[in-house]
C-alpha cells in the first residue's frame, strides 16, 4: 500500500519535472549547460540570444544577460564562502587546530620588503649601522 503512494508520488513529481519551466529564471538555468556550450564554441551574448528570440524566447537582451549571470552563479551551491577552495578552508582549518600563529600583517611586510622601486637606507653604508 505504501510502494502505490509512493509511485503516485514519484510519477506526479516525474511528470511536473518533465513540463517547461513556468518562470525565465528556471528556464535559463535549464538552458545554461547549453548556453554554455554556445559560449565555448565562440558565439557573443547577442548571438545566443538573438538565436534563442528568434525561436520564440520573450526576454529582452538585458534581461537574458542576467538572468544568465545569476544562473552562472547558483551554479556553485557547494562553493565555500569567501571565494575559498574546500582545500583552502580545510587547510586553515588545520592550521587552527594544530593551534599555530599566524602574523595578520604577513603579506603587507612581504609587499614592503619585495615591492617595485627605490628602497631608501638613511645612512650612506650599511657599516654606519
Amino acid at each position: 500500500m505504501a510502494e502505490s503512494i509512493e509511485n503516485r508520488f514519484r510519477l506526479t513529481l516525474e511528470k511536473l519535472a518533465a513540463e517547461p519551466p513556468s518562470t525565465k529564471t528556471a528556464l535559463i538555468r535549464r538552458l545554461l549547460p547549453a548556453i554554455e556550450a554556445t559560449f565555448a564554441s565562440g558565439k557573443t551574448w547577442k548571438g545566443i540570444w538573438k538565436g534563442l528570440a528568434d525561436d520564440g524566447l520573450n526576454m529582452s537582451y538585458g534581461t537574458f544577460r542576467k538572468l544568465v549571470v545569476r544562473a552562472r552563479k547558483k551554479v556553485c551551491p557547494s562553493a565555500a564562502p569567501g571565494g575559498k577552495s574546500a582545500d583552502e578552508t580545510a587547510a586553515s582549518a588545520q592550521v587552527t587546530e594544530s593551534r599555530v600563529v599566524r602574523d595578520p600583517f604577513e603579506n603587507l611586510k612581504r609587499l614592503e620588503a619585495n615591492g617595485p622601486g627605490l628602497h631608501w637606507r638613511a645612512t650612506s653604508t650599511r657599516r654606519d649601522l
